[in-house]
């Protein structure tokens, strides 16, 4: 953790008085949010960004590099306006980059590094280079980047006289800002992003503007442009413009590899400010942007960054727990409300719309299982924008988008995931958007084979023809598992609906995962098109690169072996009942076999639950929530655009969503009271006085005062607000060990695999 934070942190708890027992008003939740946190392995963000914004600013280091152009052990570049956060794969964006500096014009300085500081809204870093020091801060509004860059004699170099001296002698420090128009993220050794085009224009003695257009990345070509528009708060002493390395005193740049510089004669400690607004439509747009922020300086811009997080972050408190566990937890809720971007309904280069427009769904087969939820329960109006996104691509585009990036479909992962986005929505009752439109959307998905199924759709013609897809399909195991949860949420969707034929004949084939579910072995395992199992089968069997497959998708037979979230009592059953299937819950866990890193073991610990032993799971479930902790490498895996944090979040709070339908189980929580801010005032609150590393087990509970004997409850219990009270202890008891979850095969009539 840096010691700025550090420091930040001391000063709150000095002005509580001992942890948990607080002397005056509570810190606010700002005060708690380390942006270090998961920079390295979990490729968090560290830099200045509002909650969806458009602009996020932040450090990009000298290649190679993680896909937020940041790491913590190379020297940093410069600060460019549009990033990602927790993502894999090949890096996008990283454009419009500035770099301050004091020397000869440098387009890769290496500066040393020193004092990095990062609260919500706010960045900042010493760089040292030349002799000379660069105090760099950033802030942003959500189109506008705001730089704040002081120059300066290194402390020490001068004493107070001298220094005192050369202010009234006035003497000068040299000052360059360069803004590299064509800058990307450059991974070296991975998909990357490339610059088809850029052009600079410099308007005036303090304005500048200009675009880059850019393809690449993971996902596709996606082509876009961005465009921006510059402005310093003082004019230039000399500047210019740049070309490859050809650096001259022209003002207007066309080409690859361009650029303006910018030179200032400043007195010691002398300060320049800039803006830089962008837009994805033209650089008229841009200006716009930036009138927008017209009146605000830097500070004000700060601290209105610093309300919006605080009414963000506040929409969940918490109490009870250390320091440390609040920090995790705020910063959590803070990576979770990173993406996607929100490009409003001015900013689709696309197509024009009534319809709130979002960039960087990365992916929904990452963020369906905790983030939107998370957002269904404390941010309801920005689920329904996201759903109407959603059916607004597929109204001009022709299908429901898994990954949307630069305005364009990337590569899907897994099944066509919004159908669980919509299904999670229509159960719940969310409302806001057209539930007949939404259902031709995903029913589309099902019975329409596409023609590209690794940007859109679905491969389904030997998923119709087999009821499974075979190992000619890449990923083609795992693949089938997720369509035949894509099917049920069809069917949830058809069934609110009370389109009951549909809604049977998509529950029926939901129950296709049988047909890659080896009773011998109890793993799902591939097949030929002749329904032969393939040899080699090994529960631990993954290829170097498992993204790939062959049979599943960025995982081990054991990581998908219980991938059936619809229907549990089933899958139990064909492992020979509920002590079976503990069992083997125990062996994947206590053989190392569990990965929580990755999306598709989310669920996993909970499933306890299922076989009536939610004692087990809130020993699991415990013993994960600890893997998360402070410092730059506090996160067990990619954050996955804030689906690992919301899976921390949902977890301390003490219970987590099942994806899709109308579900939470409860888990183990870690502070003694979590409370929802829910829409029209309400409140949802879960109390455990007692929870403690030891008192993990639920023993008792009470609902709105009812004694509450089930391990789950339903959004229709949570929504209306109120309280759920949990008694904690030492050791397990049978609360909840007599009503498991609900499944398919629980009621549904359809209980045979077509």
């Amino acid at each position: 953790m840096n010691n700025y934070f550090l420091t930040a942190v001391a000063v709150v708890l000095c002005a509580c008085g001992e942890a948990g027992t607080p002397s005056g008003p509570a810190p606010a939740p700002t005060a708690w949010v380390d942006p270090f946190i998961g920079v390295e392995i979990g490729n968090t963000l560290p830099g200045a960004l509002l909650p969806f914004g458009m602009v996020r600013l932040s450090p990009d280091v000298a290649p190679p590099n993680h896909t937020t152009g940041y790491r913590s052990d190379r020297p940093i570049r410069g600060f460019s306006h549009n990033h990602l956060s927790g993502t894999g794969g090949g890096a996008r964006y990283g454009n419009v980059l500035v770099i301050p500096e004091t020397g000869p014009c440098d387009l890769f300085p290496e500066p040393e590094c020193q004092d990095e500081y990062a609260r919500p809204g706010y960045y900042s870093v010493l760089l040292k280079e030349h002799g000379k020091e660069i105090r760099c801060e950033l802030t942003a509004a959500e189109r506008v980047g705001f730089h704040r860059y002081t120059f300066s004699e290194p402390a020490g170099q001068l004493t107070d006289d001298e220094l005192l001296r050369s202010y009234a002698a006035g003497v000068e420090i040299r000052g360059r800002v360069l803004i590299d128009v064509s800058a990307i993220i450059d991974m070296v050794e991975a998909e990357t992003t490339h610059n088809v085009k850029s052009g600079v224009k410099i308007l005036s003695d303090r304005e500048l503007e200009g675009y880059g257009r850019f393809r690449g990345g993971w996902g596709g070509e996606n082509p876009y442009t961005v465009y921006f528009a510059a402005r310093f708060d003082r004019p230039f002493d000399a500047c210019g413009t740049w070309k490859g390395m050809d650096f001259t005193t022209d003002s207007l740049r066309e080409g690859a590899n361009v650029g303006a510089w910018s030179e200032f004669v400043l007195p010691q400690c002398g300060e320049v400010g800039l803006r830089v607004a962008i837009s994805y439509v033209s650089t008229g747009q841009a200006w716009q942007n930036m009138e927008s922020t017209a009146g605000r300086d830097f500070d004000g811009v700060r601290n209105a960054a610093d309300s919006i997080w605080n009414r963000s972050l506040g929409l969940l408190r918490v109490e009870g727990g250390t320091p440390e566990l609040k920090t995790v937890f705020y910063t959590g809720l803070y990576h979770a409300l990173t993406m996607p971007t929100d490009l409003g309904t001015d900013e689709n280069p696309g197509w024009s719309s009534d319809q709130r427009h979002f960039w960087d769904f990365y992916t929904l087969w990452d963020t369906y299982r905790t983030v939107m939820p998370l957002y269904t329960l404390i941010m309801p109006e920005r689920q329904r924008e996201i759903v109407r996104c959603l059916l607004d691509i597929y109204d001009h585009r022709g299908w429901l988008p898994d990954a949307w990036t630069a305005g364009d479909y990337a590569y899907v992962q897994g099944g066509s995931n919004a159908d669980v986005v919509i299904a999670d929505a229509v159960v719940k009752k969310l409302g806001g958007f057209d539930v007949a439109h939404a259902y031709e959307a995903v029913k589309k998905n099902a019975d329409v084979v596409s023609d590209n199924p690794y940007k859109y759709g679905r491969d389904l013609y030997e998923y119709e023809k087999y009821g499974y897809l075979s190992d000619n399909v890449r990923n083609g195991s795992s693949k089938s598992l997720e369509y035949a949860y894509d099917d049920y949420c069809v069917a949830q969707v058809a069934g609110a609906l009370d389109l009951e034929d549909d809604r049977e004949r998509y529950a029926a084939r939901s129950g296709r995962w049988l047909h890659l579910f080896d009773p011998g072995t109890r793993f799902f395992w591939a097949k030929d098109t002749e329904g032969n199992w393939r040899p080699g089968f090994s529960p631990v069997f993954r290829r170097p690169d498992y993204w790939n497959g062959p049979y599943f998708y960025e995982g081990t037979p054991w990581n998908y072996a219980t991938y059936v979230p619809h229907d549990m009592h089933r899958l139990i059953a064909e492992h020979g009942g509920p002590e079976q299937f503990k069992a083997f819950l125990d062996e994947l866990f206590d053989g190392g076999y569990y990965e929580i890193g990755n999306e598709p073991g989310f669920l996993t610990p909970y499933l306890y639950h299922y076989a009536g032993r939610p004692d087990c799971s809130a020993e699991r479930v415990r013993d994960l929530l600890d893997e998360f902790r402070t410092g730059r490498r506090g996160l067990p895996g990619q954050d996955d655009s804030g689906a690992m944090s919301a899976w921390f979040v949902f977890g301390s709070m003490g219970f987590f969503p099942v994806a899709g339908q109308d579900v939470y189980l409860i888990g183990t929580p870690l502070f003694t009271r979590s409370t929802l801010m829910l829409e029209n005032g309400r409140r949802f609150t879960v109390t455990a006085p007692n929870t403690s590393r030891a008192n993990k087990y639920v023993c008792g509970a009470r609902l709105n005062g009812k004694k509450w004997d089930r391990c789950w409850f339903t959004h229709a219990d949570l929504i209306r607000g109120g309280e759920l009270v949990l008694e904690m202890g030492p050791v397990p008891s049978d609360w909840g060990t007599k009503s498991p979850p609900p499944s398919l095969s629980d009621t549904s009539k359809s209980n045979v695999t077509e």
